[in-house]
Formats: C-alpha cells, structure tokens, sequence
C-alpha cells in the first residue's frame, strides 16, 4: 500500500478542498481502497486457482480432488507469483499451504509482502475450496488482514471463484465483509472482479459495490465501477485503463486522480 500515500494524499487535497465540511475523508478514502483490496485478494486466489483443473483430480472422470496434491501443487508453484527469487517460503503439509513472505512483489498491487498465510484446502461438492488467513501481515509496510475463503470451479480453460472476504488494512477500517465473484481464462494473468458489501469505521457504515472491474498483471484496471454509499450519499470510482481513476462525489463533481498502476 506504501505506493498508494503519494496519490490518497493528493486525492484528499482535491477531493476535500471543496466539501470538507460536508463530507468526511473516510468515504473517499474507502472508495479509493476498496478496489486494491478486492484485487489484494484475487492476487493470492489466482496463484492458487489457477491450475485448477489440470492435475488436482486424483480421478479426472469423478472429480476427486485430491487435497494432498493440490496443495504441493500449489506450494511448488509459489515462485511464479512472488518476486525476488526466495523471498517466499512455502510448504505444503497435507491440504495445507504455509507462506512466510519476506518484502515480496506480487501484482495487482501488492508491494513489499511481509508475513505469514495460511491456507486451508478441503473439498465441497467435487470442488476445490479454501480458507485463508494470516499472521502479522503487511503491504507496503502497512499491516493487512488476509481473511477470506471460497469455492472454485473450472470449465475447461475458464476459472470461476466464489469469495467472501473479510481482509481489511485495520488502519482504515474496523470492519470488512464482502462477497465477489473471480473470472478469468486460465495463464491469461486478467481477472474480472463483481461483487459487493460494507464496511464500518468509527461508527460510520459504508455499502460498496464493484461492477465489472477487470485488471491484468503489470497493467492499469482496464475498466470497472466502485460505488459506496453511506449517510452523506454515493461515492463513484470509474477505471478505463488509464493510471488516472474518475470519481465523482455526492454532489456530482468529478475529480480524475493519479494511480500508481503496477
């Protein structure tokens, strides 16, 4: 998140400078959030969907997973997502995969990964399942709550997850709890995220919906719409492929804001 400072500051000193006494800087700063932590999330579920599929069955015409499998399949894999070579440590030990970052790149966002993940594998209906959670995480030197589980399913070369996610950054918000669905063609590293929930902060309650977003590794979000709504109106972020995002607050004014695209 560190590489984000530059660019939320100079959103508060646009967005702020002419409504501060209407609107309070937690529902900027969660519109401006809310996207990197839905693609936060799909980065890790790619790196461990991905595959799915290929070689989890154990018996290809029952679909049987097998757990064991696809969680040494998944730990040995580990290295093709993260960067610098060694900078993750990753093991499998029955349907677990253990991680212990150590300042790794990840994309879709993720910069300077520190800490621990832990996930869970089991099988619900003859598909993959997860659960994932973590232990003194950061990005960007800020601390990060990975909380999350869901189902993946496969049809030939395309990926579907379902995904409730709690993970939060527990400086800027207390609470988080969203339901998003991940699509994407199998090795194409694009994903296209919708979903929606809410956050509290303070006391202060915010609904969010994500439409249509899609971003592709070492690119911009080529397209999508954040809206979240709380008790002083509808907050809008649009993305077009561009590093600039437009949002438009509950008066109609619409500001375009630098982001720092990986």
């Amino acid at each position: 998140m560190k590489r984000f400072k530059v660019a939320v500051v100079s959103l508060f000193a646009v967005a702020m400078g002419g409504c501060s006494d209407t609107y309070d800087p937690y529902y900027y700063d969660y519109t401006y959030y809310d996207p990197y932590w839905y693609a936060y999330d799909s980065y890790y579920v790619y790196g461990w969907v991905d595959p799915y599929g290929v070689y989890y069955y154990s018996d290809p015409t029952a679909q049987v997973i097998d757990l064991n499998a696809a969680a040494t399949a998944i730990a040995s894999r580990a290295s093709t997502y993260y960067t610098p070579a060694g900078c993750a440590v990753v093991t499998a030990s029955g349907p677990t995969v253990s991680y212990v970052f150590d300042d790794c790149e990840g994309s879709y966002g993720l910069t300077s990964v520190s800490g621990a993940v832990k996930l869970e594998l089991s099988e619900s209906d003859g598909q993959l399942a997860f659960a994932a959670t973590s232990t003194d995480l950061t990005v960007g030197g800020e601390p990060f709550i990975l909380d999350m589980n869901g189902t993946a399913t496969a049809a030939g070369n395309q990926r579907t997850v379902m995904v409730r996610s709690r993970s939060r950054a527990p400086e800027r918000v207390d609470s988080r709890d969203v339901q998003m669905t991940m699509a994407w063609e199998q090795g194409s590293g694009c994903v296209t995220l919708n979903g929606s929930g809410g956050s509290t902060r303070d006391g202060m309650t915010t609904t969010s919906t994500i439409t249509d977003y899609r971003r592709c590794v070492g690119q911009c979000p080529s397209s999508g719409k954040v809206t979240v709504d709380g008790e002083d109106g509808v907050f809008t972020t649009e993305f077009n492929g561009s590093n600039t995002a437009v949002v438009r607050d509950p008066g109609g004014d619409t500001k375009n804001y630098d982001l720092q695209c990986q």
